[in-house]
């Protein structure tokens, strides 16, 4: 019989056999990553609670689920720090062949030489991976026992185009140039050398942005765009720390006053608690990335469906968090950059890239609310100036900031020239309340002696981008004058129409199926911003009922037309733009919708009386059919079951 001869493994075999523990990225940073003194003003072992929202950052890498990284950051932000982790995590539990692209080969030289070859020489983990050999820890490529790092410039076609490598990492990327000789740019150029590993590669990219066009933005769009949320010290509701909540007293604004100040502190928009930096540790200890399509409640439990899945993953945050960064630095930047003798314009673009992490916009039209403040009129809410010949309106069907359905509208009165007034405005929950605000009854005129047949409103334009369907159904019961309206910005004419073949046979029979209006709402918004820019005693300009409240104005002036380029065709154009992200902009879309209104019943055509004292010149045809249906009894535009007698006018545009 044959003797078995049982195996004794030694300790030193059992543990070359042995499966390493997983260990995330930002322990094996904790436990091995020394920041070494010439290279940090804190040198000594990496802590985790000096900036807790890398540890996410750092974690993301070793997700299995996670290809691509994208690092939206301000400077002094630990974003460099970060990436260092993650190659030396590499170097010591994953190694691969690796490629970090810098703007500059001088840039590659100093990273090599003052970066990554210290964090080596400091770390027993890195260390033990070392060849020995002097000559293998040169510039352009650090050679380890299990992986190579190379090092190219972004500039270099021949650099980027002859290795195969699993890890990318591009640093600075908003300073790499368009292109790379005559092929594409440096960010597509470098990720084709990670086409071999299709299965396990891993791209990350870091930088403070530049322009809307900048790589590092355009990558970020891409993303699953998370934003880092801190719970309030009092409340403890969840937030983005924004540089907009950032208050200090009215008294201090010199930069200088503003470094000494110790009354700087962040307002809660939830409880409006004042968090003063003392607190801020604390505070972001507990923060957490959220993605976009995502709310965190103040449990810390994550709800929602996230715009895109995670296998790109982005962060962004301003510098708010930084425990580098003082909010007195921050304050004292922004009034630095608003100085009374003008706008230091490039202190601006600083503080926007520097400061909140954000892509600069090149500067357009803005509206002024306090310019729009000033054109209040004489008249009273729902009554007509004299000079107005028709009235329109413009509502938009939305579901408001608390999950409320509401009906934002406006109603605008037309004279000669262009001239118009914004006579009401309001919100209200329902259809029905709506007809009774704006369709019912005629407008008064604001002049009681005048003896002149008093105007309704013959037109009202409907946004139909939320529950199109209760929109159609409502305009529908008032055929010829509620109009459903689509948003576009592609389009050849101001208005387009477009009949809905939804509509049953007989309604499309007896009313010729249901019209819905294509607006172009950059026609439009560079129209009715051009009535409220214009000074009252012009032509072509908006007055406003005296009672108009001041938030009617903010929501006008939400948005700005900038300058922004096409990332496919190199075109420049000019687009409206959010001013502040997430705040209304009822009252600017319902003006839009009002403007609309008017053009498809042809008020550009309203001329006024000859100089020489001759007749008037007549009101366009679509109009006076209007006006007839308006001079109906009121009770004849409540909907009705036989509506034959209303005829949709057929509109020239």
């Amino acid at each position: 019989m044959e003797t078995v001869t049982q195996t004794v493994w030694t300790p030193a075999e059992r543990q070359a056999w042995s499966i390493p523990p997983p260990v995330t990225v930002s322990q094996w940073a904790e436990a091995n990553r020394i920041i070494v003194e010439r290279t940090s003003a804190e040198p000594g072992p990496w802590r985790n609670d000096r900036t807790p929202y890398l540890v996410g950052i750092m974690d993301a890498f070793g997700d299995e689920d996670v290809e691509e990284i994208t690092l939206m950051l301000p400077p002094q932000f630990g974003k460099s720090a970060a990436m260092q982790n993650m190659q030396g995590y590499i170097i010591d539990r994953d190694p691969g062949p690796a490629l970090q692209v810098l703007p500059t080969d001088d840039d590659c030289a100093d990273n090599a030489k003052n970066l990554l070859k210290p964090m080596c020489m400091a770390s027993d983990a890195l260390r033990r991976h070392l060849t020995g050999r002097e000559y293998d820890l040169n510039s352009g490529s650090f050679y380890f026992d299990r992986m190579t790092f190379y090092f190219r410039g972004s500039n270099s076609t021949a650099g980027l185009g002859r290795i195969a490598i699993r890890y990318l990492f591009m640093d600075e990327e908003d300073k790499y140039p368009p292109y790379v000789g005559k092929e594409t740019n440096p960010d597509s150029l470098a990720k084709k050398r990670t086409t071999t590993f299709p299965w396990d590669r891993k791209i990350v990219r870091c930088s403070t942005p530049t322009l809307e066009t900048g790589l590092i933005n355009l990558a970020w769009l891409r993303s699953n765009m998370q934003e880092y949320y801190v719970p309030c010290a009092h409340c403890g509701e969840f937030g983005t720390w924004i540089f907009g909540n950032l208050k200090i007293p009215e008294s201090v604004r010199d930069p200088e006053e503003i470094l000494k100040c110790g009354e700087i502190y962040y307002l809660c928009p939830v409880c409006e608690y004042k968090i003063y930096e003392e607190a801020k540790p604390q505070c972001v200890a507990g923060g957490r990335w959220v993605p976009e399509g995502q709310k965190i409640k103040p449990d810390g439990t994550i709800t929602g469906k996230p715009k895109r899945g995670k296998r790109h993953s982005g962060f962004h945050a301003e510098c708010l968090i930084s425990p580098w960064v003082s909010w007195g630095e921050v304050m004292s930047d922004w009034f630095a950059a608003n100085m009374p003798e003008g706008i230091a314009l490039q202190l601006l673009k600083d503080f926007r890239n520097a400061r909140q992490a954000l892509p600069w916009e090149e500067q357009g039209i803005q509206i002024e609310t306090s310019k729009l403040a000033a054109k209040r009129g004489d008249f009273s809410q729902a009554t007509v100036p004299s000079d107005c010949k028709v009235l329109v309106a413009g509502a938009d069907y939305h579901k408001s900031e608390n999950d409320v359905v509401r009906i934002d509208y406006t109603v605008k009165g037309f004279g000669y020239g262009y001239r118009n007034r914004t006579i009401s405005s309001g919100s209200v929950d329902s259809f029905d309340k709506l007809v009774d605000a704006v369709l019912m009854e005629p407008f008064p005129w604001s002049d009681p002696d005048k003896k002149e047949e008093t105007l309704a409103v013959v037109r009202i334009f409907i946004d139909s981008g939320y529950k199109p369907d209760d929109v159609c159904d409502f305009c529908r019961m008032y055929p010829g004058i509620a109009f459903p309206t689509k948003g576009t910005d592609n389009q050849r004419t101001p208005l387009a129409i477009s009949r809905q073949d939804k509509d049953p046979p007989e309604i499309k029979a007896r009313y010729r199926g249901l019209l819905l209006y294509l607006v172009d709402t950059t026609y439009f918004k560079n129209q009715v911003t051009s009535w409220a820019d214009a000074e009252p005693t012009e032509p072509r300009s908006t007055v406003y009922y005296a009672e108009v409240p001041d938030r009617y104005f903010t929501e006008f002036a939400n948005e700005k037309r900038v300058k922004v380029r096409d990332k496919k065709t190199g075109i420049e154009k000019m687009v409206w733009r959010p001013v502040a992200a997430g705040r209304p902009t009822h009252a600017l879309d319902t003006e839009v919708l009002a403007a609309a209104a008017a053009h498809s019943i042809k008020v550009y055509l309203l001329r006024p009386e000859k100089a020489d004292g001759g007749a008037e010149r007549k009101i366009p045809a679509a109009i006076t059919r209007m006006m007839e249906k308006r001079d109906r009894p009121a009770k004849q535009r409540r909907p009705a079951d036989d509506q034959d007698d209303y005829e949709i006018p057929e509109l020239d545009l």
